[in-house]
């Protein structure tokens, strides 16, 4: 009998397997152009191991969602942010950008998005991984004003939405649009971010509610 390390060990490299095959298919077919045929067949795997792992497409695109939040908050918790929110949101879209242009990742997302829009517990998981990467960021601002790099006056969790909502709003340009020039939009757009957050600064500002 083999120790119980190895066989969690083992459980997590095929569980990872089925993940990166599935997202490959994915990518190609979108998610109801991909058969579990199909990804039991990219990952090498008899439909009664994946089954096993995961008991639909459905179990399946739940569960690189939540991979994804969890990737993405270890990355949050290891950025530096001494030197004030922006450069540290600056060592982030560094790191957007490198994944942006792996093969894939823009079809993958927007499918993420789209199925959303269809299944309830696709749109949970995402939404729940939204609201755990906009809490990280949030954190980053606060504890840049809790340092003096960013005026108290800024509200952490809207400027958290209004960063995140920009950067989705890029990956969706690009998905139809492949000419826009990311990493130069990404840097005028810090740029408008710092110097919005200076004029906070200079004028003391506080955000007034919209009438509806």
């Amino acid at each position: 009998m083999r120790p119980a390390g190895i066989l969690n060990h083992d459980h997590a490299e095929k569980r990872e397997r089925i993940l990166r095959a599935a997202a490959g298919c994915f990518a190609r077919e979108g998610f109801h152009g991909s058969s579990m045929k199909e990804i039991c067949a990219a990952a090498g795997m008899s439909p009664g191991s994946v089954y096993r792992y995961f008991e639909s497409k459905e179990a399946i695109i739940t569960a690189m969602v939540e991979a994804d939040r969890i990737r993405w908050e270890q990355r949050l918790a290891e950025i530096p942010v001494g030197e004030g929110l922006v450069p540290a949101l600056r060592h982030l879209a560094e790191i957007g950008l490198r994944e942006l242009h792996q093969d894939g990742f823009l079809n993958l997302w927007v499918e993420t998005l789209a199925e959303a829009a269809r299944s309830p517990a696709v749109a949970r998981s995402l939404r729940d991984s939204y609201r755990a990467f906009e809490g990280r960021l949030a954190d980053l601002v606060t504890e840049s004003q809790r340092l003096g790099k960013t005026p108290a006056g800024l509200r952490p969790t809207e400027t958290a939405r209004i960063i995140l909502s920009a950067f989705d709003g890029l990956l969706l340009r690009l998905c139809f649009d492949r000419k826009v020039d990311i990493d130069t939009t990404v840097t005028v757009f810090l740029a408008f971010l710092d110097q919005s957050i200076c004029r906070v600064a200079d004028a003391g500002a506080q955000p007034r509610r919209i009438r509806r």
